[in-house]
């Protein structure tokens, strides 16, 4: 059996799927290193891996506005934080250096993972790059959603992928030196890393088919689920269960709203908003506050009985339950809701959010709901648009 080690680094969108990954893995027989933030040991002790703690707060970092700058103008602001920038270059490179010891056969590696090459020419072992969305294979079909949401012509969307290393641009001289002192190896520009033997795309067909131009090298595998999602659904929460029951006998549909690890917006405007939409689509709604882009108790002072306020309840527990999801767009929550057969109403902020939205409304599978920030202006106007598409 085969040593693996698997580096991811992120909010739970990030890392759910190489804990799912992980723990499928381990069930076959492999011994498995599983590089995370240390605030994810629960979620990586599921799996069964051996943890290798990183050191970098993404949640703390999503508070501060820094973790989810949207499309190119956060490229560039990310681009102009060099604290922010090194301070994470520095605890990923120290995560991969240790990931050494662990002597592994492959490794498997998120983009956030700049290193990760350079272990492999270290260990002189072959390495696999995962795309949770289309970021790294070019392509002139669709565009780095990373950046950008919708078509762009052949030229440029092949081209958009080249945007993506300059994040890594300011860290050449930082990444040669961690190359020398932690690995024994040259500088870059003369002994360049090789290139990832394949490029794994996370996610499904369904939202976007196999593009000719790829090449063989990249493979679309579906959505890192669960062994068994159905296995999860254990039903409702007993709060949340008692308060469909009740939604049932007053003839409100059940929805679910939550917008994950979505913060840095106005969570009391979030609300004003959400408690318009609730009460003009007449439904019921369990709510989940996330990270926190909703004002949880201003939601509930606002709806009142209409809505069931919790920190976080598990998708697979919920979404088979409800009749409408509403959420952000993340690609997680998306597949969560599209396993369960749930269709769903996004109100994407940025990032790959207005991506996934636009795959999911061309595919047929939701609505475009007004944006995040819109959301967050607290407007009559926006509340009533979103209860409208709800009731749709």
């Amino acid at each position: 059996m085969a040593r693996l080690l698997l580096l991811t680094a992120g909010t739970e969108g990030d890392v759910r799927p190489f804990v799912n990954l992980a723990a499928r893995l381990v069930a076959r027989g492999h011994e498995v290193g599983l590089a995370a933030p240390a605030g994810d040991a629960e979620m990586v002790a599921e799996s069964g891996a051996r943890h290798l703690k990183l050191a970098i707060d993404f949640r703390d970092m999503a508070r501060q506005g820094q973790a989810h700058a949207a499309g190119l103008p956060g490229l560039i602001d990310r681009l102009a934080r060099p604290g922010t920038l090194t301070r994470v270059a520095d605890a990923l490179f120290e995560t991969t250096a240790r990931g050494r010891s662990f002597r592994p056969d492959a490794i498997i590696a998120h983009p956030k993972y700049t290193g990760a090459a350079d272990l492999a020419q270290a260990l002189q072992v072959p390495w696999a790059q995962v795309a949770l969305l289309p970021c790294i294979a070019p392509t002139a079909v669709v565009p780095n959603a990373a950046l950008f949401a919708r078509d762009m012509g052949p030229w440029a969307n092949r081209a958009s992928y080249c945007l993506t290393p300059l994040l890594a641009r300011p860290l050449a001289g930082r990444t040669d030196r961690w190359r020398a002192e932690n690995l024994g190896l040259p500088p870059r520009r003369k002994a360049p890393p090789p290139a990832a033997r394949l490029v794994l795309n996370a996610f499904s067909a369904a939202l976007l088919p196999r593009i000719d131009d790829w090449g063989p090298a990249v493979a679309t595998t579906g959505f890192w689920r669960a062994e068994d999602d159905t296995a999860a659904d254990t039903g409702l929460p007993i709060e949340a269960a008692a308060f469909a029951t009740r939604a049932t006998a007053r003839r409100r549909p059940l929805i679910h709203i939550g917008f994950g690890s979505m913060s840095g917006v106005d969570g009391n405007g979030v609300a004003r908003s959400l408690a318009r939409a609730i009460e003009r689509a007449d439904v019921a709604a369990l709510v989940t506050t996330g990270w926190g882009g909703i004002d949880g108790r201003a939601l509930d002072r606002l709806a009142g009985d209409r809505v069931l306020v919790l920190d976080r309840m598990p998708h697979a527990r919920v979404f088979p339950h409800v009749d409408l999801v509403v959420h952000h767009g993340g690609v997680g929550t998306l597949a969560s809701g599209l396993m369960a057969g749930r269709a769903a109403v996004i109100c994407p902020w940025g990032a790959d959010q207005p991506f996934w939205a636009a795959r999911a409304v061309d595919g047929g599978y939701g609505l475009r709901g007004p944006g995040l920030r819109q959301l967050a202006a607290g407007g009559l106007g926006t509340g009533d648009r979103l209860g409208r598409t709800i009731r749709r």
